[in-house]
């Protein structure tokens, strides 16, 4: 009897030991849970949720055609920000300057200030740069400039080229043309089209249509700043997107580790 008394106390003690450890261990869960709860609000509230990468697109309209001797070119500079918000663009083109003679750059409607238009005929390279308002980005599909040229009477008949400088493998480059992203100062420009055409010897054909609306008229400032002399591209602050993508990854694995422990109790 007295075997079966001892017994039944050790068991009832170990019974209490249990129920209070699992009692313990479902508040520490409960308070674990809401911990992780509160850590990854922290990061949605403070920090902002990166964008994904974009990709921005430079062309030429229209891209290909036969034009001929003593004849005009009007040519589109175009912008595809790929839903990406932008600071500015810098569109420099390279041609060949023995065919074609650059005449003007109208400016485009999608930036408020185009500072570093400038033509230089003797090497065959326009360059267009146009910078956004400090209160309004742009984000879209529009115009950059529109730039004409004039054909030779002496080119020499054949295919040419309008060509963007543009490094694709190489987004610190500073001197090519960038599309600069707001909040990042990064270049998000990822591809171009260039023009393609032939030169001929037939009549001048009507010039295609160019839509560009709200032009700002011809300018060319050979002393003009470039977009990259005015927005840093490689600045990094604490609110650039690898810093904030971390930080939401840490909060989200605190979070689904909370919630494994909540399916627990």
């Amino acid at each position: 009897m007295r075997i079966q008394n001892v017994f039944q106390t050790a068991f009832g003690r170990t019974k209490f030991k249990i129920q209070n450890y699992n009692s313990k261990f479902k508040i520490f869960k409960t308070f674990y849970f809401l911990l992780a709860f509160l850590t990854f609000n922290f990061y949605l509230l403070t920090f902002p949720t990166p964008a994904l990468a974009q990709a921005a697109t430079l062309s030429l309209s229209p891209s290909s055609g036969t034009f001929n001797r003593s004849c005009t070119i009007t040519l589109d500079i175009r912008l595809d920000t790929a839903g990406a918000q932008t600071d500015g663009t810098d569109a420099i083109l390279t041609y060949d300057s023995s065919r074609l003679t650059a005449t003007s750059i109208t400016s485009g409607n999608i930036y408020p200030d185009y500072p570093g238009n400038n033509i230089d005929d003797t090497n065959g390279k326009i360059t267009v740069s146009g910078l956004a308002s400090v209160s309004s980005a742009f984000s879209g599909q529009g115009s950059v400039a529109t730039v004409k040229f004039t054909i030779k009477d002496n080119a020499p008949t054949g295919a040419t080229q309008v060509k963007f400088d543009f490094d694709p493998s190489d987004k610190s480059k500073t001197t090519d043309s960038n599309v600069v992203q707001r909040g990042t100062a990064s270049d998000i420009l990822s591809s171009v089209v260039n023009g393609n055409y032939n030169v001929g010897t037939g009549t001048c054909a009507a010039a295609p249509a160019t839509a560009v609306k709200g032009g700002q008229g011809a300018v060319s400032t050979p002393s003009g700043k470039t977009l990259d002399q005015l927005v840093d591209k490689t600045g990094k602050g604490p609110g650039t997107p690898e810093l904030t993508f971390t930080l939401t990854i840490v909060g989200s694995v605190l979070v689904v580790l909370g919630i494994l422990g909540l399916a627990l109790l």
